[in-house]
């Protein structure tokens, strides 16, 4: 076993972790209020993600649908990268890189927010679904890692980090982070 990679990794977790800048406390309360906003006028969340930050896209909107810590009633929030038949279906027919784009038209509207995970930005079909989110006047945030911004227009949030596991890990933070906030408050007028 290596021992020296193990410690090396630990370590740089922890780094990454006492980082105030892996936990940027104004843009995560910011969020958490746009999002009560966006419930209070009947909107909606939406994120997506591919691989592991697929997994962690229906991990945080499950958050908002059922709860993270505080029972609320169920929340609008969904994960676009769930339907295997449509995402299969929509790959075949017109690309992997329109899949969530195309998922995007279907069930997003002006006033909603899409929130996309990818951890080196560059993946085309999240660059086509934040694209397509902004031309339909649907707010978009990319989550992403500590590499050069694509050119889109959406905000973007990075990670301070290039490793893989290490900004998938800070996403699901910042989703739980999210979430809590949102249902403590929201917990106040809806329950």
């Amino acid at each position: 076993m290596d021992n020296e990679y193990a410690n090396r990794r630990i370590e740089e977790t922890l780094a990454l972790f006492a980082n105030k800048d892996s936990f940027p406390l104004v843009q995560i309360n910011n969020l958490a209020l746009k999002i009560n906003q966006i419930f209070d006028h009947g909107g909606k969340i939406a994120f997506v993600g591919n691989g592991g930050s697929a997994a962690e896209a229906m991990h945080i909107a499950a958050e908002f649908t059922g709860k993270c810590l505080i029972d609320h009633i169920p929340l609008p929030a969904l994960c676009l990268n769930e339907s295997q038949s449509a995402l299969t279906a929509i790959a075949n027919d017109y690309g992997v890189d329109q899949m969530f784009a195309r998922m995007v038209r279907a069930h997003m509207r002006p006033g909603d927010l899409l929130i996309a995970l990818s951890t080196s930005g560059k993946s085309k079909n999240i660059i086509n679904a934040l694209n397509q989110a902004h031309d339909m006047g649907v707010d978009s945030i990319l989550w992403m890692g500590d590499f050069s911004k694509p050119e889109i227009k959406a905000t973007v949030w990075q990670v301070p980090s290039k490793s893989t596991p290490q900004i998938q890990e800070v996403h699901l933070i910042w989703g739980h982070l999210v979430a809590e906030v949102v249902e403590r408050s929201l917990t106040e007028t809806y329950t």
